[in-house]
Parts: C-alpha cells; sequence; structure tokens
C-alpha cells in the first residue's frame, strides 16, 4: 500500500518525490505485505511528514534522507499496529471474513480468512480493522467477523488444544440448533471429545458439537511430517467442482491461488496469498513437462510484458488441477481431451515445493509464531 501526496507549492517536489522513490524501491518490494503512505505538509515551520507505515525501518530511512536535503523535518509518521490498540490480535470467528481493499462492503473482494485463523490488527476506523493475516497479506475486514485479544489471549490461544476441520459441517447446540457452520482447514478449540462426537470452542465463546469423524488434531509438535505429493493431490481432488470466486480462499468458492494454499494448509504449511508470490518461492523447475513431478506448482500468464496471473497444480502425467470457473483437471498434452491450449501457451513457470519445507513462503504450521508459541 502506497500513496504518495504534496501539498504546499513551494517545495522541490521532484526531491522529495525522488527521496521516496527510493526508500519504496528500497523497503517495499511488495506493497500487497506491507504500507508505506505518505503525505508531505511544506510551511514556514519545515516539512511535515505524515501518513503511516509498518515499516520502521522505512521510515527512519525516508526521514534521514529528508534531512540530508538541508529541510528541517517534522515527524507525523505513524507506526503500524497502532500505538492506542489495547488488542493488537483477533481470531475470525465466522465461517469466513471477507477481506476488502477498502473499508467498505462494496470494495474489492481481494482475500478471505477462515474461522479460527489469527490476524494481527494494524488500524480500527468506523467499525471496520485493516488487519494482516499469517501470510502476511494486508486487507481491511469488518469488525463484527473478529473476537480481539490482548498479547496474553492470543499466547494462550496458541498454547491450547485445536482440531482441524477436514469436512464442511455445522456446529449444533444441545437442543439441536444451528450454531455456525465451519469450513474445510477452520482452526477451532477441543473442549471435549467423544467416540463419535466432539464439542468445539469457537473464537467468541459460543460452542457447539460435531461429528468426530469431521476433525483432526492440530499437530503442534516440531517434528510435523514433510510434504506428500500422494496426499496433496489427495487433497486437491477433494475440491473438484467448487465454483471459482476471485478472492475466494474457502471450500465454499475460491480463486486459483486460494485454492493451492488450502491443498498446502491442508497439508501442514501456510502459502503467500497471490500466484505471482507463490512463484518467488521454492525451487523453479525447467519448463518442460518431463522435469515435472507431482505436488509442483505450474504458473502462466502473460510473456510480454511478463506477469504471472495463474497457479495450478501438477497432478500426474501432463495433468494439473486449478481454479479456472471451477476446480477441475487440464492436461499440457494436445492429445488429450481436457487439453488446453490457453494454459499450455502461457505457461510461464513451474515451482517445487516438496523438499523445500520450511524455507521463505512455505512455513510450516508448527514452525509460524501465529499459531504456536515459539520458545
Amino acid at each position: 500500500m502506497l500513496l504518495v501526496c504534496f501539498v504546499g507549492c513551494s517545495i522541490a517536489k521532484d526531491d522529495y518525490e525522488s527521496t521516496l522513490r527510493d526508500v519504496v524501491n528500497e523497503y517495499l518490494p511488495d506493497s500487497r505485505v506491507d504500507v508505506l503512505e505518505v503525505v508531505f505538509f511544506h510551511s514556514s515551520e519545515g516539512l511535515t511528514v505524515k501518513g503511516e507505515t509498518t515499516l520502521p525501518a522505512a521510515k527512519q530511512e525516508l526521514l534521514t534522507r529528508l534531512e540530508g536535503l538541508s529541510y528541517k523535518v517534522i515527524d507525523s509518521l505513524k507506526i503500524l499496529p497502532e500505538a492506542d490498540i489495547d488488542k493488537k490480535w483477533a481470531i475470525t470467528t465466522l465461517s469466513l471474513a471477507n477481506l476488502r481493499d477498502k473499508p467498505r462492503h462494496s470494495a474489492q473482494l481481494v482475500s478471505q480468512t477462515i474461522m479460527g485463523t489469527p490476524v494481527k490488527v494494524l488500524k480500527t476506523m468506523d467499525g471496520w480493522s485493516l488487519v494482516q493475516s499469517p501470510d502476511n497479506y494486508i486487507a481491511w475486514t469488518n469488525n463484527s467477523s473478529l473476537q480481539f485479544i490482548d498479547d496474553e489471549g492470543f499466547k494462550g490461544w496458541r498454547q491450547s488444544n485445536r482440531v482441524l476441520i477436514t469436512e464442511d459441517s455445522w456446529l449444533i447446540d444441545e437442543d439441536g440448533n444451528r450454531v455456525s457452520d465451519v469450513v474445510k482447514g477452520s482452526l477451532l478449540e477441543l473442549m471435549k471429545k467423544k467416540q463419535k462426537q466432539v464439542t468445539l470452542l469457537l473464537p467468541d465463546g459460543r460452542y457447539g458439537t460435531m461429528n468426530s469423524g469431521n476433525v483432526k488434531e492440530f499437530i503442534t509438535s516440531k517434528d510435523q511430517q514433510d510434504l506428500l505429493a500422494s496426499k496433496l493431490v489427495e487433497t486437491s481432488i477433494e475440491y473438484l467442482g467448487l465454483p471459482y470466486l476471485w478472492g475466494g480462499t474457502s471450500s465454499k468458492a475460491i480463486d486459483c491461488s486460494g485454492f493451492v494454499k488450502n491443498i498446502y494448509w491442508m497439508n501442514g504449511y501456510v502459502l503467500a496469498r497471490d500466484a505471482s508470490q507463490q512463484i518467488k518461492y521454492g525451487q523453479s523447475v525447467d519448463l518442460k513437462i518431463d522435469s515435472l513431478k507431482t505436488g509442483d506448482l505450474l504458473f502462466f500468464g502473460n510473456r510480454e510484458p511478463r506477469r504471472v496471473t495463474h497457479v495450478a497444480m501438477y497432478i500426474g502425467d501432463t495433468e494439473f488441477i486449478h481454479s479456472a470457473g471451477r476446480v477441475k483437471i487440464n492436461s499440457l498434452d494436445s492429445a488429450r481431451n481436457n487439453y488446453s491450449g490457453y494454459r499450455s501457451n502461457s505457461w510461464l513457470g513451474a515451482q517445487r515445493y516438496i523438499g523445500h519445507e520450511g524455507e521463505k513462503g512455505i512455513i510450516s504450521q508448527v514452525r509460524h509464531p501465529w499459531y504456536v508459541v515459539i520458545n
């Protein structure tokens, strides 16, 4: 997120603009995961630098360089999270929460978080919060979808006994009434377990029961298994036929990168949000079918200029699974009935995540400090 504004015609605008751009280029490689919003006001008292940022080092560098231009600099650039927020963490309380690019319901949907997903609260405004999700993505969500907690409460949640929902389900109360729907991948605290039934605690304090066959233990030990290609394929097939939704990241409707994130999340790993981010991680693979292995991510888009717009997962035998209109399987082999010439002609790259677990962009749930307490 980058905003540049200049107020006052007597300043050397080109100098400030150039200085800010230099800092942005050095400290803000991806505006989806950090904020740097700056407004300059020039007066007889000096140059006031207003705005907000998640990058303290970028702020210091900007102020230092501006002072080097021989102007008195007045610092009004805030660091996010805002200092006056008492509860800087929140847990998603609904089956899914919509994340938007602006604090209003009519704004573009850019992502989602599902029940039990922790977020960092950067600032609040008129019933909305600017939050950062575990994949570092920053967007706005309505406060009604969050349970706000302080540092101590967040530590307690990360140490609690939790289960991962493996099937879309309903939580039922003691009278048989529906409490909430939950989607695959949701993370809830376990209150009680019987042979065929579990009682789960929602982040907002409600609780309900569901079939014990629809949950599995959320592993917090540090000996979590590495990724298995067969398990990734098995998980991906469970989403076949699911409708496409721009910004969707749940088993209700899903976009291409959200689909890949779900496959890996259900196998214990947190990936970057967008396809253009996911291509940066893992090991690059030759752009040849014979070089591919099951579980590799395939990236598609424009060649000139190069721009990644789509991602799929290779499932072997020339075929890949992806969310495009719906979750489906296509082939890179022109002799197959499910061949996609469009995807073959727009194939830009492939990345191998298996064997690179724990590296940047492929973070294990048990190594992610927002899910477990790291000693």
